[in-house]
């Protein structure tokens, strides 16, 4: 036991202190924040009613407005290796990271990182399949997906759990954002130069934005499971189009794209001041 926790300790040493992935890192930051960027135009496209036939605020249908020509698809081959690069770091960090912590807190981090793994490869193979098929490959709308996992056995139990999970995870991130713990994140130029006044508004903004939209898309799952009705789900387009259906609805669609588009920008600030610790934490 002794051998394999000093074989770890090594690893994530050599991992931290790594230039090619801090590089890579940094690269694949940098396009996913682009990707929240496509969110947030797609959100706002929907307000002004030109959002029919220009994708959804999916994480696929945001990319798959890059692949109707051969830059586009130039920009989704460079994101898909950007994506894998994120894919790569999150597997290393979920085997050997968090050693800073102890007991529990290391596990549930090092599957929160697990998670990160599915969420980045998904992007990579999302990307690179829109980057040779073009909008042909856009894949299978959540609609169709929700009724193939309801029809199958427990498929309700399902959903409901993702929709929970979801919600957990939404509720997370916002409470990441209002404590400020990302500034860990950021190095020490960023935290205490003139420039941490605006990182810290775009991260604050991005994070509780962002959770606020998963908590909203894991009741939209709930509802959808337990009243049966499949075409409840969605991206974050379909809760969008649930707010446009209420009061002030417009309103709260750009303040989520907004928000969303801040999150955009506190990654590219992340990338630009990623903290040599946070490579393996």
């Amino acid at each position: 036991m002794t051998e394999q926790a000093d074989a770890a300790t090594q690893v994530e040493r050599t991992a931290r202190h790594s230039t090619v992935l801090d590089w890579s890192v940094r690269a694949g930051l940098v396009a996913y924040g682009a990707l929240h960027l496509l969110l947030a135009w797609v959100a706002l496209r929907l307000v002004t009613g030109h959002g029919s036939g220009s994708g959804s605020a999916t994480g696929q249908g945001a990319l798959a407005q890059l692949a109707d020509d051969s830059l586009g698809r130039l920009l989704l081959s460079a994101m898909a290796l950007m994506f894998g690069g994120l894919a790569v770091w999150q597997l290393i960090v979920a085997f050997v990271g968090y050693r800073r912590d102890v007991g529990l807190k290391r596990h549930l981090m090092r599957i929160g990182a697990a998670s990160r793994v599915v969420v980045y490869g998904y992007l990579a193979f999302a990307s690179a399949r829109l980057a040779t098929q073009g909008g042909s490959g856009s894949g299978q709308s959540p609609d169709s997906t929700t009724h193939r996992v309801m029809a199958a056995p427990a498929g309700t139990f399902i959903l409901v759990a993702v929709g929970v999970a979801a919600a957990a995870i939404g509720i997370g991130l916002a409470v990441f954002g209002l404590t400020k713990s990302f500034l860990d994140q950021l190095d020490s130029q960023a935290r205490n130069a003139d420039r941490r006044v605006p990182i810290v508004v775009l991260g604050q903004v991005g994070y509780v934005v962002k959770g606020v939209a998963f908590v909203l898309i894991g009741v939209l799952v709930v509802l959808a499971a337990v009243t049966r009705t499949p075409g409840k789900v969605g991206g974050l387009d379909q809760s969008f189009y649930e707010l446009l259906g209420h009061t002030a609805g417009s309103v709260a669609v750009v303040v989520a794209g907004l928000g969303i588009g801040c999150f955009g920008l506190y990654l590219f600030a992340r990338s630009r001041h990623l903290a040599e610790h946070s490579l393996t934490s």
